[in-house]
């Protein structure tokens, strides 16, 4: 009788265990979607559905573990420098139309005074203007200027904000200013720094101004060709050096023959005889109303060229 020889078969064998490649390879897919779920910005959260995803693995639940402190320091240390990029230069990010993430701009007050400020001397009063701008205001510098959005708190504010930022140029420099709501500070500062050029090349006297006190030079100089036709009528003057300061010392005077006499220390016949050459080379009468008007905006105009 042949005897058969085999093994004896248990009633229930244990499964094997996956290859360690297949658990991997199916705890990475895990992870990528628990990525897909992730909406927060918390490193604890996040390390929760990693553990999650390890789905009771002891070995996969130990290497999250170890591996989520390293993880929330890594996220933190994102955090701070997304943070730190963003708040780097707002102001100048405003003023120069570059994106900013959604959630900082709905962070922003809803109305700004633009105020672009030309000091005599920058360095010094640059901290006292942060100090009277008022509660979280954004500085920033633009072309030699100090460029401040101040959130507007409510009727008035606006003007006390440019009462003390006056205040603080001391009878030296200019200061413009436009209000915007936070969609319009990019054309609020275009037009601030506008007028800030206008009031500098008009000779006008220290304080405050907006678009109102240069209505006239704004809409006249705005234009391209009509700046370049003001512009080519007045530079003659330009080749007769005391025809040029005259005008100036006389736009500077506010159209007053004395005071611009003295300040040029001549007699009032030889500034009389000055404005008459004036007359004669440019083909505008600078005593007349309508030629002030023409030969100063002109001379904005050339100014704003050479610059």
């Amino acid at each position: 009788m042949t005897e058969m020889v085999g093994r004896s078969l248990s009633p229930v064998e244990a499964p094997r265990p996956a290859p360690e490649g297949d658990r991997v390879a199916d705890f990475r897919a895990k992870v990528r979607a628990a990525g897909q779920e992730w909406t927060g910005n918390e490193p604890d959260e996040l390390v929760e559905l990693l553990t999650k995803a390890a789905a009771g693995d002891p070995r996969l639940a130990a290497i999250v573990d170890a591996g989520g402190s390293l993880l929330h320091d890594f996220l933190d240390g994102y955090q701070q420098k997304s943070a730190a990029d963003v708040s780097r230069d707002l102001a100048g990010d405003l003023a120069d139309g570059h994106p900013v993430p959604a959630d900082v701009l709905e962070g922003l007050t809803p109305r700004y005074l633009i105020a672009v400020v030309r000091p005599a001397e920058p360095g010094r009063v640059v901290d006292a203007l942060r100090a009277v701008a008022g509660e979280d205001p954004l500085l920033t510098h633009r072309d030699g200027n100090v460029v401040i959005f101040i959130p507007a708190a409510g009727p008035g504010s606006g003007e006390r904000s440019v009462t003390r930022l006056t205040q603080c140029l001391g009878g030296s420099g200019w200061l413009a200013t436009a209000e915007r709501d936070r969609a319009g500070l990019v054309d609020g500062f275009n037009e601030a720094s506008y007028v800030l050029r206008l009031v500098v090349a008009g000779l006008r006297p220290s304080g405050a101004y907006t678009i109102s006190d240069v209505l006239v030079e704004y809409a006249v100089t705005l234009h391209e060709q009509v700046r370049a036709d003001l512009a080519a009528m007045i530079r003659p003057l330009r080749a007769h050096k005391a025809l040029w300061e005259t005008l100036t010392a006389f736009v500077d005077s506010d159209y007053s023959r004395n005071k611009a006499a003295r300040s040029l220390f001549i007699h009032r016949s030889t500034l009389d005889y000055r404005l008459r050459r004036i007359g004669d080379v440019t083909g505008c009468d600078p005593t007349s109303g309508r030629g002030a008007q023409m030969l100063t905006a002109a001379m904005i105009a050339e100014t704003l060229q050479v610059r």
